[in-house]
């Protein structure tokens, strides 16, 4: 099933020591390596809502700028629980 979803303008290497960094930022540890894969994907996920959302600021279409946190890698049901 082709992803309909925009993608980042960043090569899998790119992405994967920007996750590495995040990691390391924020003290995040998954030993469980499909446990990493999913938080891995989940913040690419947030990565790429937030450049689509920075170009709209960019483009002044929108007033404020977003960034990544220590939440980037947590569902939306794990977020509204923290």
């Amino acid at each position: 099933m082709a992803s309909e979803q925009p993608t980042l303008s960043l090569t899998d290497e790119e992405i994967s020591q920007k996750w590495t960094d995040y990691k390391k930022k924020f003290k995040k540890n998954y030993p469980d390596p499909e446990e990493d894969a999913m938080r891995k994907q989940i913040f690419v996920e947030k990565l790429q809502h937030v450049d689509e959302h920075n170009k709209k600021y960019e483009q002044k279409l929108i007033t404020y700028k977003i960034g990544i946190n220590q939440f980037s890698d947590l569902t939306k049901e794990e977020r509204i629980s923290e």
